[in-house]
């Protein structure tokens, strides 16, 4: 009996002095990784994949106390860089403009993780509030004397306005000291007004454009406004400074 409770002590002193190698290990990983970083710099590039293909550019700031960082990015697009060759062909006048702010708290639940989630280096909540305008270029259709009813439609200039709040979720991915990859995902609620130029517009509007995945579609009738349901998901490319 003596034995086995002295060899239960020694597993368990065994178990404590690895589990404290092991924490003391990660944190020298994470400092002697690089200096901790205050300023990260930003870009976005899977956003330019859908029809408001917005480059997202910005920084993360990253105070040296606390457990919150806040980043800020600008986004802008048109459509004549648009990946799908219809918009770029019949909608080039479109322009996009975002501005992003986002509040994130780094966080670790269990120790293998303590020292790779300190800021700014690990998993994050967040909380992301965007702003963005939409100048597109859609349609309405109608009798037209002269011309073939295959061809009787009418384009307008259109804006669309949307408030929408994020929750997400993220983690840094770290593929070299002074680069990182940054995957997120999140889903939250929007609302959305629309303009459309200075003419009174019967009838329900319509993109002269084919769209498919990873496309938008929910601008089909921007008429009035409504609020609706938002999803976000992407990989940005991050530079600490």
């Amino acid at each position: 009996m003596r034995k086995l409770i002295l060899l239960l002590l020694t597993c368990s002193s065994v178990h404590a002095q690895w589990q404290a190698s092991s924490q003391e290990f990660q944190r020298n990983k994470i400092v002697s990784f690089t200096h901790i970083p205050v300023l990260l710099l930003r870009v976005n590039p899977s956003t330019l994949l859908g029809y408001n293909n917005t480059l997202q550019v910005g920084a993360e700031i990253a105070p040296p106390f606390g457990k919150l960082s806040f980043a800020f990015d600008y986004g802008f697009g048109s459509g004549k860089y648009n990946i799908n060759k219809f918009v770029r062909k019949d909608q080039a006048e479109n322009k996009n403009r975002e501005l992003r702010g986002e509040i994130r708290a780094y966080f670790s639940d269990w120790f293998p993780f303590y020292a790779l989630d300190k800021k700014p280096f690990g998993r994050y909540y967040a909380l992301e509030y965007i702003n963005g305008t939409y100048d597109r270029i859609l349609g309405t259709s109608g009798p037209s004397y002269g011309i073939p009813e295959d061809q009787w439609f009418t384009m307008h200039e259109t804006q669309e306005k949307r408030h929408v709040v994020h929750l997400k979720f993220g983690r840094h991915i770290h593929l070299h000291r002074h680069f990182f990859l940054d995957v997120y995902g999140g889903v939250g609620a929007g609302h959305s007004s629309f303009k459309v130029g200075e003419d009174k517009v019967e009838g329900e509007m319509y993109n002269p454009v084919k769209l498919a995945f990873p496309a938008d579609k929910s601008y089909e009738s921007p008429k009035g406004s409504r609020f609706f349901f938002s999803k976000t998901f992407g990989v940005r490319c991050v530079f600490p400074i």
